[in-house]
């Protein structure tokens, strides 16, 4: 009998996955973090502590911890982003996994013209299939950003993804406990841990910067790359 594995998982993307000419990026990203439900709290845990070190030193105290925005911020810069990374991948069963697309190189035109949102519902489920059922993920919940502009009630992400998976699951006989929650990121700490590893990630590929992904190579689970260059 398998082993069931209770895990907390937590959505983030990079990018955008419109096909519009207006859009400015070549690449659109779904990151994964995932842990032991056990071990979430010391996410939580780690980034209290760089909150109240950050705000210390100037960081304003209401605003959220974003990698981008820590990036930018001449008082903290590339050096605090490396330290958050540090710290988040000495977490006890911390893994990530991520699916990049180079948008240029998807030609099927009934994807490209699909109504907004689509892509976003399909990335993200071929990512969670494959950690669901490649991996032995068979106990877990998701937890993503009701702010995400990908996720509005038109595409109707939580429902897409709760069927497409449970119905995998009953066609291939497997017990799959999954439930997806919708929440704001400034106040869960998975979905704030999980941005700094997609920008990480985003930033390799989009940039050609990947000083930050190689800080956590040893926490990468899935990685799944479509029409990029090797």
């Amino acid at each position: 009998m398998s082993v069931i594995i209770d895990k907390q998982l937590f959505l983030d993307e990079s990018g955008e996955c419109s096909f519009s000419e207006k859009s400015i990026y070549k690449h659109f990203l779904i990151t994964i973090l995932s842990v032991d439900a056990l071990r979430a709290n010391q996410i939580k845990k780690c980034l209290k502590r760089k909150f109240a070190f950050f705000v210390r030193r100037g960081w304003p105290k209401g605003k959220e911890l974003k990698a981008s925005e820590l990036y930018r911020d001449m008082r903290f810069g590339a050096l605090a982003v490396v330290n958050v990374l540090q710290s988040l991948a000495r977490v006890s069963s911390l893994e990530t996994s991520y699916i990049v697309v180079n948008k240029d190189k998807i030609r099927h035109e009934s994807f490209r013209k699909a109504p907004y949102g689509i892509g976003y519902n399909y990335f993200t489920n071929v990512l969670l299939s494959e950690l669901i059922f490649q991996e032995g993920f068979h106990s877990i919940h998701l937890i993503y950003d009701v702010r995400n502009k990908e996720t509005h009630q038109k595409r109707h992400f939580k429902e897409h993804l709760e069927t497409s998976i449970l119905g995998a699951a009953l066609e291939k006989d497997i017990q799959v406990k999954f439930t997806v929650q919708g929440t704001d990121s400034s106040s869960c700490y998975g979905l704030l841990a999980v941005d700094f590893f997609s920008w990480a990630i985003f930033r390799k590929f989009e940039h050609g910067d990947d000083r930050f992904y190689k800080l956590f190579l040893h926490r990468l689970k899935r990685r799944r790359e479509w029409y990029v260059e090797k």
